[in-house]
């Protein structure tokens, strides 16, 4: 089984620490610190520290690249674009007076390049409109202009994308180990209707490439997938299929959070996705959010599920075996003309972190609960219970800690708050818990963080759409409190 994502995969409930009768209490984010950064931004330039978060995530999941440059040309954990166009690197470095090279190599000047360049577009917005911007609603439009996009659609979608997140809440741990959240915000927004085309039926949206960038034809049949990652994120790479200096497109685009699914390229014209004009001719390119360098982050089990729905459609339609042989990937594209063409020495997507088997069977509809397309999770406002037992080497004393939880799922995402306060030690106070999870098939994981320390956590999704999941570590905690050995168990009602 292919390893659970790491966004919003988390737990957070009551301390060892305070189950042992020592509160550590929360500390102010540390100079340096990712959370500093955004916070410290946030404050200097007026802009929401949750849309900032939100907006970073959605264009890079916190990861800065090390100055590499995306699809399209966007640098930083920010996705501040090198080549001029909107958002600037240039234009947000000389908002905040720092060069663009330091922009595009210390996350925190990256950070704070485009948080002045989003207050800059925020002052623009009120003073043409004569109001203040202050809640979130408010921030839309300039959300959308921070895409880069010039189709509105495309703009529109990745403000929806942002909105999404904040609307969800987000718990991520970054590679550095550090816990970045979001808590939810109650949200509403526009929908964006989707348009006619020659296509599936399962697309959220209808965005057209340039023309320069496919050949028209009128083909009645096809006989292969191509399966390809973006290397960049899902606006970014739309976007780029829309400029005419790009040559490449591809049929479908699938975004990372939750499957949504963007039509560029009818089927009876000629995508070119693969690199190799043999190939074009007989193939549909479905393109996945993300980097190859990073599957864990970016190929959800939504994704998954929406991808192989695609996939399955198109198969049908078509006629094509729904095997290894006719759904390929772009590294099995045969030939490579040219440095920029498909094949096994030309490209890699989607690497060797894509899981072809748990794929597959989703396409087939095999073994995975995936016969409807669905998570085996419903959505909607789930309630649930928990309980959390700890005990200190030192004391030799146990605690333990229950509540209740509130929350949602929605797209095979769970995520759930409440409140704990010790048995023993009530005195110590009441923590907030945030128990949030992510499914594959009947199968739930996370992580557990318990004031910064992390251990995973994993369950089952029943039937009757209810969840029941556990885990167990110990941590050295020192101090007074020595070793803690501890256990948590969740229940959500269907």
């Amino acid at each position: 089984m292919r390893a659970a994502p790491t966004i919003v995969l988390s737990v957070l409930w009551s301390s060892p620490l305070v189950l042992s009768g020592c509160s550590s209490g929360a500390d102010a984010p540390a100079p340096g610190s990712l959370e500093h950064s955004f916070a410290e931004a946030a404050a200097d330039y007026d802009v929401p520290r949750d849309l900032l978060v939100a907006v970073a995530y959605t264009l890079t999941r916190l990861e800065d690249r090390g100055g590499m440059e995306a699809v399209d040309s966007g640098v930083g954990l920010m996705n501040l674009h090198a080549d001029g166009s909107d958002p600037s690197l240039i234009r947000a470095a000389g908002l905040t007076g720092v060069d663009p090279d330091t922009v595009a190599l210390d996350t925190a000047a990256n950070i704070r390049a485009g948080a002045a360049l989003l207050r800059s577009w925020a002052d623009q917005r009120g003073e043409a409109y004569g109001m203040e911007i202050e809640e979130l609603q408010q921030w839309y439009p300039v959300v959308a202009r921070f895409s880069g996009a010039e189709d509105p659609l495309v703009a529109m979608g990745f403000a929806d994308q942002v909105y999404d997140l904040m609307q969800w809440g987000l718990l991520v741990e970054t590679d550095a180990g550090e816990l970045v959240e979001i808590q939810p915000h109650a949200l509403d927004w526009r929908d964006i209707d989707r348009e006619a085309t020659t296509g599936s039926s399962l697309i959220d949206q209808y965005v057209p490439a340039s023309t320069s960038n496919y050949t028209n034809d009128s083909r009645t049949s096809v006989s292969m997938v191509v399966i390809h990652t973006m290397e960049g994120s899902y606006s970014g790479a739309i976007s780029w299929f829309q400029n005419p200096e790009a040559g490449a497109s591809a049929h479908y685009m699938i975004r990372s959070s939750d499957g949504e699914i963007t039509q560029m390229v009818d089927e009876e014209d000629i995508a070119w996705h693969a690199g190799d004009w043999e190939t074009n001719k007989n193939s549909i390119g479905i393109e996945h959010e993300g980097f190859v360098s990073d599957p864990d982050t970016w190929y959800t089990d939504a994704m998954y599920r929406s991808s192989a729905a695609l996939t399955r459609d198109i198969c049908d339609r078509y006629g094509i075996p729904k095997d290894r042989d006719h759904i390929i990937g772009h590294y099995e594209v045969p030939g490579c003309s040219n440095p920029n063409a498909g094949g096994t020495s030309c490209h890699t997507d989607p690497g060797d972190g894509w899981d072809w088997e748990y794929y597959m069977a989703l396409v087939n509809e095999t073994g995975t609960g995936a016969g409807s397309g669905s998570s085996a999770l419903p959505d909607g406002t789930k309630r649930g219970s928990f309980e959390v037992w700890a005990h200190s080497s030192r004391y030799g004393k146990q605690d333990t800690c229950s509540g209740t939880l509130e929350g949602t799922a929605s797209n095979g995402n769970l995520y759930l708050t409440g409140t704990c306060r010790g048995d023993r030690y009530p005195d110590a106070g009441e923590l907030r818990i945030v128990w949030s999870g992510s499914t594959m098939g009947t199968s739930i994981s996370g992580t557990v963080v318990v004031d910064g320390y992390s251990d995973p956590w994993a369950g089952t999704v029943q039937a009757d759409g209810s969840v029941d999941a556990d885990m167990a570590g110990t941590k050295d905690v020192g101090g007074d409190v020595g070793v803690v050995t501890y256990e948590a168990s969740i229940h959500v009602d269907p």
